[in-house]
């Protein structure tokens, strides 16, 4: 139970040649991964170049755009996720929604390829469903406000039947 033993040294050998195994595994996934998604790119700018006939500075060009545009999806979602976050706090939820609805805007006038219009469609739709589920919570917490203050002023009538049977 105590102190360096033989059965201590060979489990802990055994979980560092594991810890090391599962590393490798890991990096061997990311490095596959990668390796695919490089062969797709090569395949489909060699299928644009030869198949397709467009030039390689277009080719170079639709890059330049796509990685554009993916910085500034990048840069957009980032800021939707704290809006979001701030709508889930309770934190100026109308102004928030309204800045989803800017971003929103923002993201449809990106320039990108045409390879990537679903990809854009899907991403804008997505906006869309966002802005309507917190537009939903919007009015779903100000119709529990409302609520709320439908049950005070229901009690408070309440007391005032109650007041006046008592005084006769």
């Amino acid at each position: 139970m105590g102190g360096i033993t033989a059965d201590n040294i060979i489990l802990l050998l055994v979980a560092v040649v594991l810890l090391y195994l599962v590393f490798k595994f890991i990096k061997g996934v990311i490095k596959t991964i990668i390796v695919i998604i490089l062969i797709l790119t090569l395949g489909v700018s060699a299928y644009n170049i030869f198949i397709a006939k467009k030039s390689v500075s277009d080719e170079v060009n639709r890059y330049k755009t796509d990685y554009s545009y993916f910085n500034n999806v990048k840069d957009i979602s980032s800021e939707a996720k704290q809006a979001i976050n701030d709508i889930e706090a309770n934190k100026n939820i109308d102004q928030n929604i309204n800045k989803l609805s800017d971003l929103k805007a923002k993201a449809s006038t990106l320039n990108h390829s045409s390879e990537l219009n679903g990809f854009h469609e899907r991403y804008i739709s997505t906006f869309d469903g966002i802005i309507l589920g917190c537009k939903g919570y919007s009015t779903a917490k100000q119709a529990g406000e409302e609520g709320k203050k439908l049950n005070d002023l229901a009690k408070n009538l309440d007391m005032s039947l109650k007041d006046i049977v008592v005084t006769k």
